[in-house]
């Protein structure tokens, strides 16, 4: 039975599937695996291949304007990103420097498929889908780490207050991937994709203001950059 005049659950499920190990799965490993000092500035580069595959496979062409906006917010979201310190020794070519970039373009091209999908079908659909395959798909991943279920929920019960803000901020994630995709019926990917990877600088701006953290004055030119930038595409799309 399908969901639209052109697409059914079958596709639903399936674009889910993809999204889910491309855009998480592949993220947690290298989360894991990689050199933690470069990973976080790595990731935020994902717009980048968003904005690539998006001209690629969904044929979405920005103005020169808002392309400029667009530049700009990625390039503050990775200035925001950039760790304090750094050593050379952390930097080579290893298989943790590897990771996070795999990841990266995997995120850039999971929001260019959904994006293709979405166009054709119901946001419910898709938002339905990904939530049934999170499982199978956590399952999947628990088993190629080699750790057990029951180990991994035992552990988180418990240790339940260590735990908390956690789960907490798990369930954040989950509610900001679903306006993520919602974003994506009101705006190309090659757009949206880049205004919620400024995550990073509000990040940052809530660790000074709710924990205290002193920020460099780098970081404060990364906020100003990637807030320039959302202003600069919010108002163009506008007129």
């Amino acid at each position: 039975m399908g969901i639209s005049g052109t697409v059914s659950w079958g596709q639903a499920i399936f674009f889910a599937v993809i999204s889910a190990i491309l855009s998480e799965a592949i993220v947690f490993y290298a989360l894991s695996h990689g050199e933690l000092a470069v990973t976080a500035t790595v990731l935020a580069t994902y717009p980048v291949y968003t904005v690539i595959f998006s001209r690629l496979f969904n044929n979405e062409v920005l103005s020169i304007q808002i392309t400029l906006f667009v530049a700009l917010a990625i390039l503050g979201s990775i200035i925001a990103s950039l760790p304090d310190k750094i050593k050379k020794s952390e930097i080579k070519f290893s298989k943790g420097i590897v990771w996070p970039f795999v990841a990266a373009i995997c995120i850039g091209l999971s929001d260019t498929l959904s994006k293709g999908y979405i166009n054709k079908s119901e946001n419910f659909s898709f938002l339905f889908s990904l939530g049934f395959v999170q499982v199978p798909i956590a399952l999947a991943y628990l088993k190629i780490e080699k750790q057990s279920l029951i180990s991994s929920i035992e552990g988180v019960a418990k240790r339940i207050k260590e735990y908390k803000f956690a789960l907490l901020g798990g369930l954040f994630n989950i509610i900001g991937t679903g306006f993520l995709w919602l974003s994506f019926s009101y705006a190309p990917a090659s757009i949206a994709s880049p205004i919620t990877g400024t995550n990073g600088a509000l990040t940052v701006i809530l660790s000074r203001l709710l924990l205290k953290e002193k920020i460099s004055k780098i970081k404060y030119l990364g906020i100003v950059l990637a807030f320039i930038g959302i202003i600069g595409i919010t108002v163009l799309r506008a007129n």
